[in-house]
């Protein structure tokens, strides 16, 4: 006579496959919040920066009569580290009378034409060592400041600015008569423009390099270069329906309503 088999504990097939799509459902939903919760907080930060360095601009106005401007002969590029150099106390704009007018160069803080020359002059530091991350925190308070030059943002993107470009050295921003001199008078706007590429931006084609200037601004034909040039910001750089790039970083920006 056989014995009636024992059935030995377990799960089926459909339970088990039952129990892999909760915890798939599960993991995908704690992943989305956890992701959310990153970036709500990357922003918050990234923003608390930009009003930082904004209020270091306008200290740095007070200081020195206008807002970190961008040397002669510079790029893109140039803004931003002219910027920080200015910021931390490294350089800074100085007006010197010229035959044709008034100049205005950027020049190192312990510079001999200054009144007291280079004779125990110190950097004035608009923002203090390590208050907002830079692109080599460890080299930040080297001597040769060869490595650290601009300022980063919650996902290690450089802070973007853009305000007036100075004239060649020696060269006058300013008529005898008052009137300003191109390239310096091109910017019409009174305040400066910063911003963050915030969490939306475009992963750049190679790795190691910078977003493109149009996750920073809008570089299409449609007013781009023209806020670019003036510190005139279009419509266009909020809500682009024409070439489907807009919003842009809004949320980051600073004097937007200029």
């Amino acid at each position: 006579m056989r014995r009636p088999s024992v059935r030995r504990p377990g799960f089926t097939l459909i339970e088990l496959l039952l129990v892999i799509s909760i915890i798939a459902i599960l993991s995908m939903a704690t992943f989305a919040l956890f992701r959310a919760a990153s970036t709500a907080r990357n922003k918050s930060r990234s923003k608390g920066d930009v009003q930082a360095i904004a209020m270091a601009c306008e200290n740095y106005k007070k200081t020195y009569g206008d807002y970190p401007c961008r040397s002669a002969g510079g790029s893109d590029d140039s803004f931003r580290k002219d910027m920080f150099d200015q910021l931390i106390g490294r350089r800074i704009i100085k007006s010197f009378p010229v035959a044709t007018g008034t100049a205005i160069e950027l020049i190192a803080y312990n510079d001999n034409r200054l009144p007291s020359g280079a004779q125990g002059r110190k950097q004035k530091a608009f923002i203090g060592y390590g208050e907002i991350k830079t692109n080599d925190d460890a080299n930040f308070a080297n001597a040769s400041w060869i490595l650290t030059y601009e300022f980063r943002d919650a996902w290690d993107n450089p802070y973007d600015y853009r305000y007036r470009v100075l004239n060649a050295s020696s060269v006058a921003v300013q008529t005898a008569a008052g009137a300003y001199v191109s390239p310096f008078a091109d910017w019409k706007s009174p305040n400066f423009l910063l911003v963050s590429c915030g969490p939306n931006y475009v992963e750049p084609a190679a790795a190691g390099t910078m977003p493109a200037q149009g996750e920073y601004w809008d570089t299409t034909a449609v007013g781009g270069a023209t806020m670019l040039k003036n510190g005139l910001i279009p419509t266009a750089y909020f809500e682009d329906a024409v070439n489907a790039l807009g919003p842009f970083r809004a949320d980051n920006l600073v004097n937007w309503s200029n």
